[in-house]
This record gives structure tokens, C-alpha cells and sequence, in this order.
């Protein structure tokens, strides 16, 4: 044997037992050759390059002294100096040959000489080191794509030279870049593959993440979907198995958790090194895991600003609330989102793949006149490859078919169906809501929150009838997968290619694929607001809903209220909506806030009749206490009615709808206090028995909702007795009374009941809508 032959051998052992029929197992022995000093060295060089996490990575390890001597395991007999002048950036152990690069080290190129010398042999050599450092965003690693490889070492992936043969070749690594550097169009020194890591050793698995940039960085979901369209193409010009691109822990069902699943990437403090004799990578080293949560819930964490939440240039301030974000003008989502977006009917947007959590819930405002169009979509996006068993068939589908919803999803062992054959089409130039609901068997989508459904009640509270086939389809996932495994890019607007031609054996049904022309808003998934700004890639789409724009556009009393307000518009009327604070025909008066101090309230009568089915309020607050009722409605025997209320400096809202007994359901952010001092906007919508709490925008934390249609679906208001801010008073005597649940040295602001203005004394008495009839 010789170990500059062949370093190791693998045999394969057969065992068997002496079973009817007997089993039988194959085991690998790998025998290593060991090595003696018999060569003599030749000079040698080395090429390092360096990736620094913010320019802070700490004494670095960034790869061993490099001469050509076959053999490899004789550092002991040799010691390593530096060549006339150290370098003060660098350190060498003399012994190991190992260079570190220390802290602080500045982005640039290095060029470092070392002498060896060999005791064994009494022969001295010479060896170059070229280390070139570049500096490393945050920004690069949030944007960037990754691929798994099976069947090749980290040191396969980035060696350049042959032992045996002494040939230099390009890298796998190099031909990678190349690669995604003429797929995306641009010059190779723009693409960094920035982490080289082993996942695994036997058989060898490889994780690589990559970013590029041009102007600015392309999107993760850009990244990966670019390597996804042309994985055979890349594989066959580089030469490597790509096992997975956009690297997800949770992609395998139940593999690590038995239910709601997040992939997490953290960034390590210590880069990687992957050192192959005459090249050596440092890498950022990222640590990705699967957690056993749904991350859109997970509120443990409070968000501050150096998580950067803010999007699209917005400001960050943080408050005890969590941080709070001022955005730029036509960014109105809560962190900065694009709320909108337009599509020409030929088009599609790329966005991040949908999270893995075993309830879920999406929500979607379209406005359309065309009768057939895909909303979205998440599943794959090439056919499927008949050698690879793990590739993913599971999809989620909406789109509408001849005006009416047609809903799909598979978990990859049957698909589900749901269509509802609204009253009227919805390709009718109207705005419309359609939510999805679903958990490990079921399945509900509901169109415009029911509020078509034909509803009974009988006087005495007892009789109730609520017929919605109209509004809302309820279904079953055939078994046996229980959830929604994704991580290719969710497609909104159309599928990038012209023919849906991509499906599985396993799918009963495919959605049309037609190009969706008209607006897509509000898309919401787990209570978390999707960016639709700057999509990953896309055709035939812009920011913005062109068709109601015009309508806003062509209305010079709509137009002055911009600056405070914004437009409402379907595709033939348009209207002014206010911003919170802000008042009038033109949104240009701002209003004037109440102080609310002890055994303070305000009593209303209504001058219009409150929607039974629906429910709307919304009002701004401040206040440093804990407890207090801010509003309420009622009936006149208050078995019915809506209460706004803190409790421990968190907000509720709890209802009652049986008109014969309190029947009461709440919903409440546990998460958030908001007794910070600070401005709060809330907002309460109410249809039937399900309600939604939205507080500051509604994301996350400040977001939950009740929405299920059991029971009572009315609310009948007393417009004399049944409307207060502030509290209830309850008389004790003749003139003496105490108000119940009171909201004390406290503010309200901007009272909006059903989008209609309810005045504030001392300021306002009264409005078209209302009037202060007694206040404290």
C-alpha cells in the first residue's frame, strides 16, 4: 500500500444470517492508508478568500501553509516561519502551519511568503499565500439563494487542484458562479457564494448559499427560483446532485416536528473554514434549523428596530409597544408594506413560499372584471422529475373560474376542491374579500365574510337560521399527509409560464393557470402582511391599482384629500377615507383628542341605524393606565352588545348576540400593552359571530380574530341608551353615580362607528351622524 496512491479504500462487507430466507445487510469498512515522509517538497502556493460577516469576525483560522510534498501526514516533522516580514494582520503557528487572520483585518488583497523547513530531509522551501477579505452585509445574507449537495464534500466543492495529477482546474465553485452569473445576466464579480458548509458526512451532503447583486441585491426568491428553472443545466455545467434549492428543514413532513414547523438560519459568530491544500474558503457560518413553531404566532420576542422591520425606507422607533415604523408616501402596511398590486392579465409575481404552521390562514382583496384569473399560487414550478421519490407534489391554488372561487390544495396525497357559487359573480369591478382557512383535515373559505348569507333570528332568541352556501364551502383533505410542505415562491397574478403544464400523478385537480387581470390587496397570511413592493421576479405587474387610480384620479374632490387620506375607489366610484386624526371633506382638519378623567364618560344618540349583520368601529387612544372600558354598544336590555375595553394594559373586545341571555365570546392581543403613553390606533370588524381586533395596523401581535359562524349572528343597537366612550355610568342615588370599567386620566380621539364620526366634547357636540347627549 501506498497512501500517495490511494488515501483510503472502502470495502463492502455482506452479512447474513441463518433465517427461511435468510437476510442479509451490507457495512462499508473504509480502511485508511497511513503515510510515511518519503518526498521531497516543492515550492507551493495558495489562494484564500475570506467572507467577513459586518467586518467583524474574530482571530479567524483561514487555511494551512501550502507546499507540494505528497505527503500529507508529515506536519510534524516540519516547521513554518514567515519570510523575512510578518505581516501584523496575520498570525502563523509555527508548528501547524495554520494562518490566522486577526481581528479587524480590512477588506482588500494580501499577499503573505512563508519558509518551511523539513528536519527529516534538512531541505528548506518557500510558499506563497494570496488571501483576499471582503466584507460581508447583512443585507446579502437575508437576499441570499441556497442550494443542498449530495454526494460531494465541502472540500470537493472548492478544490482546484489534483494531488495525483498535479492538474489545476476551475473549481465547482467557480463554475457555479459562472453559471448563475450568465443566468442572471450579469458580471461574475457581483455573485458570491459566501457559505460552504457539510451538513453531513456520510454519504456527504454540502449546503451553499449564494447572493448576487446588480443596482441592488436580487431577491432570495429571485435567486432560487433562477437556479430551480435550470437545476439540470447547472447540474450537468458544474457537475454536482442538487438534492434541494432554497435549503428548508421543514420540507420533509413530520421529519422534525409533528406540526407547525420554521426553518431558522442564524448566523454563527465563527466563519467556517474549508481548507483543500491550494485553495481554502472562509466562510459565514450558518446554523439552520427546524423549529417546532409557527413563526408568524410566535410573540415571545418583542420586535425591536435591530431586527430592521421597517420596509421600503420607513423609520424605526421603538416603543414599549414594540417598534413602530413611519413610512414613505404609497407605503401603507404596517412595517412600510406595498399594500397592492396591479396585473394585466399576462402576468405573475414572485414572492417567498407560504410558512409551514399546522393552522393557517390567508386572506385577499381582488377587484376584477374578467371572469377567469389565478390570485395565487404555491407548489412547483418545474414537472416533475420521475428519479427524484422526495421532490415535493403538495400545492395550494385560487383562482376564479367563469366569476365565481374556485379554491385547491394538496398536502401530496389527494387534492381538495372547493368552489362557491356566489350570489352574484365577483369579476364585477368591486372590491372583494376571500379568506382561506385550514388545519390538518379541514378546509373553509369564506367570500366577503359572509354578509350574503340569508339569516333567521327570532324575537325571543331562540330560533336561528344562517344559510351560507352562497358565501362559504367547509371540506376535507383526502389522507394521509396533514400539511401544507412548501419552498418554491409563491406566485401571485399567474404562473411565470404560459401553459400550466406542470402536475403529479397524484393531483385530482389543476388549476386554469390564466393570467389574473385587475388588483390584488391586502394579501395576509397567518396575520402577517406580504410585502407586494418589489417582487422576486415578475411581468406585466406594477405597484399600485391602476384601474381604481383612474377613477381616483378623474375625481377632483377626492384628489385634494391625499395628503391625510386616501382614496376608495372600485372601477366606477371614489370616495375619501381619512387618515386616523384626521377629519373633514378633504381630510385637511385634524381632529381634537378628549381627556377622559375619573368618573368621566359620554353618552351618544345615534342619528342612523347600525348594520345588525356588521359591525365597525375604530378609534385612537392613549393612556399610561391599565383598566378601562374605551367604548361599547348595546341593546336596550344589554344582553347585546360590543365592548372596547383594557384589561392588565391589554386591549379585548368581547360581544354578546342572544338577545334572550349573555351569550358572550371575546378576542383579545395577549401580547401586546399599550399603556406606553403613546398614540394607538384600533379597529374592531364585526360580521355575525366572528370578529377581528386589529391594533396599530393589525400584524402579528397586533392581530387576532375570532371567525367562526356559530350561533347568533345580530347585534341590535339602542341608538338612545346603547352607545357610550369611556364607560357606563351606573346611578347609586339621585344625583350620584359611578361609571363602570372607567377609562381615566386617559385620551380618545377620532371615534368612527360604522365609517360615520362621532363627536368628542368639548370639541364637538354633534355630528351628521350623532349627538353628545350627556357628558363628564
Amino acid at each position: 500500500f501506498d497512501r500517495e496512491y490511494r488515501k483510503q479504500y472502502e470495502i463492502p462487507i455482506v452479512i447474513k444470517d441463518s433465517g427461511n430466507p435468510p437476510q442479509t445487510g451490507t457495512s462499508t469498512l473504509t480502511v485508511t492508508i497511513g503515510d510515511v515522509n518519503d518526498n521531497i517538497m516543492q515550492p507551493g502556493s495558495k489562494e484564500v478568500i475570506v467572507y467577513n460577516y459586518q467586518g467583524q469576525a474574530p482571530d479567524t483560522a483561514i487555511g494551512r501553509v501550502f507546499v507540494n510534498d505528497l505527503d500529507d501526514w508529515d506536519t510534524s516533522d516540519k516547521l513554518f516561519y514567515w519570510d523575512e516580514v510578518e505581516n501584523p494582520r496575520f498570525k502563523l503557528d509555527d508548528s501547524s502551519g495554520m494562518v490566522t487572520m486577526r481581528r479587524g483585518a480590512r477588506e482588500g488583497r494580501y499577499k503573505l511568503r512563508f519558509k518551511i523547513y523539513d528536519r527529516k530531509h534538512a531541505q528548506e522551501s518557500y510558499a506563497n499565500m494570496s488571501v483576499t477579505v471582503k466584507h460581508i452585509s447583512y443585507e446579502a445574507i437575508v437576499n441570499s439563494g441556497s442550494i443542498r449537495l449530495v454526494g460531494m464534500t465541502d472540500e470537493d466543492f472548492i478544490r482546484i487542484w489534483n494531488y495525483r495529477t498535479q492538474n489545476i482546474f476551475k473549481s465547482k465553485l467557480e463554475r457555479f458562479r459562472d453559471k448563475l452569473a450568465e443566468l442572471l445576466n450579469i458580471d461574475k464579480k457581483n455573485v458570491d457564494v459566501f457559505s460552504v458548509q457539510m451538513k453531513q458526512k456520510s454519504p456527504p451532503i454540502t449546503d451553499v448559499r449564494f447572493s448576487a447583486r446588480n443596482a441592488f441585491f436580487f431577491k432570495a426568491v429571485q435567486l432560487n427560483g433562477v437556479v430551480l428553472l435550470h437545476k439540470d443545466e447547472i447540474e450537468q455545467t458544474v457537475g454536482i446532485n442538487i438534492t434541494m434549492v432554497n435549503i428548508d428543514e421543514c420540507l420533509a413532513e413530520n421529519a422534525d416536528c409533528n406540526g407547525s414547523c420554521t426553518s431558522i438560519m442564524e448566523v454563527q459568530t465563527n466563519p467556517s473554514l474549508v481548507n483543500a491544500n491550494k485553495t481554502a474558503l472562509v466562510g459565514v457560518q450558518i446554523k439552520s434549523t427546524a423549529e417546532c413553531m409557527c413563526s408568524a404566532r410566535e410573540y415571545k420576542q418583542q420586535q425591536t428596530c435591530k431586527s430592521h422591520p421597517c420596509l421600503n425606507g420607513g423609520r424605526c422607533s421603538d416603543s414599549k409597544s414594540g417598534a413602530r415604523c413611519s413610512c414613505p408616501p404609497g407605503y401603507s402596511g404596517p412595517r412600510c408594506q406595498q399594500t397592492v398590486r396591479s396585473f394585466r392579465g399576462n402576468g405573475w409575481a414572485w414572492y417567498p413560499a407560504l410558512d409551514m404552521c399546522d393552522k393557517s390562514h390567508i386572506s385577499v382583496d381582488i377587484i376584477t372584471t374578467k371572469a377567469d384569473g389565478l390570485i395565487f399560487y404555491n407548489g412547483p414550478i418545474v414537472p416533475p422529475d420521475d428519479s427524484d421519490e422526495q421532490q415535493q407534489s403538495d400545492f395550494i391554488a385560487l383562482e376564479l373560474e367563469q366569476g365565481y372561487p374556485r379554491f385547491l390544495i394538496d398536502y401530496g396525497s389527494g387534492t381538495l376542491e372547493l368552489r362557491i357559487q356566489t350570489k352574484n359573480p365577483l369579476n364585477d369591478g368591486d372590491w372583494h374579500r376571500i379568506d382561506i382557512f385550514w388545519d390538518a383535515e379541514r378546509v373553509k373559505m369564506v367570500v366577503d365574510h359572509c354578509k350574503t348569507a340569508v339569516i333567521s333570528e327570532a324575537d325571543d332568541g331562540n330560533l336561528v337560521e344562517f344559510v351560507d352556501h352562497t358565501c362559504q364551502a367547509i371540506g376535507r383533505v383526502p389522507q394521509f399527509n396533514e400539511f401544507l410542505n412548501l419552498n418554491t415562491p409563491l406566485q401571485i397574478g399567474g404562473v411565470f409560464r404560459e401553459k400550466f403544464d406542470y402536475t403529479y400523478n397524484r393531483w385530482q385537480y389543476m388549476p386554469m393557470g390564466v393570467g389574473f387581470e385587475g388588483c390584488i390587496r391586502n394579501f395576509k397570511h397567518n396575520g402577517i402582511l406580504y410585502d407586494l413592493s418589489h417582487p422576486g421576479l415578475s411581468k406585466s405587474t406594477m405597484p399600485g391599482c391602476l384601474y381604481t387610480q383612474e377613477v381616483c384620479d378623474l375625481n377632483p374632490q377626492v384628489a385634494k384629500c391625499m395628503e391625510h387620506g386616501k382614496c376608495v375607489g372600485n372601477y366606477d366610484e371614489a370616495k375619501c377615507e381619512c387618515n386616523p386624526g384626521w377629519s373633514g371633506t378633504y381630510c385637511s382638519l385634524p381632529t381634537t383628542p378628549t381627556t377622559f378623567k375619573t368618573h368621566s364618560y359620554v353618552k351618544y344618540a345615534l342619528s342612523f341605524e347600525p348594520d345588525k349583520f356588521t359591525t365597525q368601529i375604530q378609534l385612537r387612544f392613549r393612556t399610561r393606565e391599565t383598566f378601562g372600558e374605551l367604548f361599547r354598544i348595546s341593546d336596550q336590555h344589554m344582553r347585546e352588545y360590543g365592548i372596547i375595553e383594557l384589561r392588565e394594559a391589554k386591549l379585548l373586545f368581547r360581544y354578546s348576540l342572544n338577545s334572550g341571555q349573555v351569550e358572550e365570546h371575546e378576542v383579545s392581543l395577549t401580547a401586546v400593552e399599550v399603556d406606553d403613553g403613546q398614540w394607538h390606533v384600533i379597529k374592531i370588524q364585526r360580521y355575525g359571530s366572528a370578529a377581528i381586533l386589529e391594533l396599530d395596523g393589525g400584524e402579528g401581535a397586533n392581530f387576532n380574530q375570532s371567525f367562526s359562524f356559530d350561533g347568533h349572528q345580530w347585534l341590535s343597537v339602542d341608538k338612545q341608551e346603547g352607545v357610550y366612550a369611556g364607560g357606563k355610568p351606573e346611578y347609586t342615588g339621585v344625583k350620584t353615580f359611578d361609571v363602570q370599567a372607567d377609562y381615566q386620566k386617559s385620551c380618545i380621539d377620532d371615534i368612527r362607528l360604522d365609517g360615520k364620526s362621532l363627536p368628542l366634547p368639548p370639541a364637538t357636540n354633534g355630528t351628521q351622524w350623532g349627538q353628545a347627549t350627556m357628558a363628564k
